[in-house]
């Protein structure tokens, strides 16, 4: 992954128009595994007759996962925030499993931040983690997939990148940007045969949820949410929306003149009742 120009894609011709999720495609690497969705994203992999990779930070985490699931996950622990990391984990995998069928770009962190106190180092970590750490997954991986005209990516975003939350101006900037890179992929690898979806649930039941103190409605778990993405993936949907209760209606409330939808947010969140925070918004 060096960042200079690389040679054309393969030719486009003959290829078939999207594919779904299969286990015969290859491993599947999973990143952000160790707990919350990434975890239940495991167990419901495995459910389903696939071979794992899996990456996270926290090792111990993720080969307690693992081991879970003898001959059918595997621990590669590395840093998505990491170009070197990255593209070595990328490497060991290939060489021990073979090609990768699968990727599901899941890693994530949410930083809260207070508008009038924004932590720059919090802004730049999420867009780090959330936004290129995928690129550094998907990046190697789909040539892999355009030269051999089959595999699967999924993206895992959030409706919170339908548009503007409290609290969330990096972590709603990097999945904004995680959806918009997910359109580019369709609208690009679909003709090389490559099969792409985008998972944008409402609020899961994650460590991640304990930081936010405003309304949560239509809460899901992390297995429900895990299930869903794994049925849209096999089923080969490209948007992968969940419980549409709530995202579909957040969605129609995006699409409204901003004007207008931030009055309805404000109000929504209750944000304006509240005082301005004088928290800087680190962790």
């Amino acid at each position: 992954m060096t960042g200079t120009a690389a040679e054309p894609f393969p030719e486009r011709k003959s290829r078939p128009k999207f594919r779904r999720a299969d286990p015969a495609d290859g491993i599947v690497w999973l990143t952000g595994a160790s707990q919350g969705i990434g975890a239940a994203l495991a167990h419901a992999l495995v459910a389903r007759g696939f071979t794992l990779a899996l990456t996270a930070r926290n090792e111990g985490a993720l080969r307690a996962l693992a081991a879970e699931f003898p001959g059918r996950a595997f621990a590669y622990p590395a840093d998505v925030g990491s170009n070197e990391a990255m593209a070595q984990c990328y490497a060991d995998i290939l060489a021990a499993h073979g090609p990768i069928g699968t990727i599901i770009a899941n890693a994530g962190i949410y930083r809260p931040l207070a508008a009038e106190a924004i932590d720059i180092a919090a802004f730049i970590e999420c867009i780090n983690v959330n936004l290129l750490g995928a690129a550094r997954q998907i990046a190697p991986a789909a040539r892999a997939m355009a030269t051999r005209g089959r595999g699967h990516i999924c993206v895992i975003s959030s409706a919170t990148g339908f548009g503007g939350m409290p609290t969330s101006s990096a972590y709603g900037a990097s999945k904004a940007a995680l959806i918009n890179f997910a359109e580019c992929l369709k609208i690009e690898l679909d003709p090389l045969g490559i099969g792409v979806s985008l998972a944008v649930p409402g609020f899961v039941d994650t460590p991640a949820q304990e930081t936010n103190d405003f309304p949560k409605p239509f809460m899901v778990s992390a297995d429900d949410a895990a299930r869903r993405i794994v049925e849209g993936m096999m089923a080969g949907k490209f948007e992968i929306t969940f419980p549409r209760r709530f995202t579909w209606p957040l969605a129609a409330i995006y699409a409204l003149p901003r004007s207008v939808y931030v009055t309805l947010v404000r109000r929504q969140t209750g944000w304006d009742k509240r005082p301005p925070s004088t928290s800087s918004g680190q962790d």
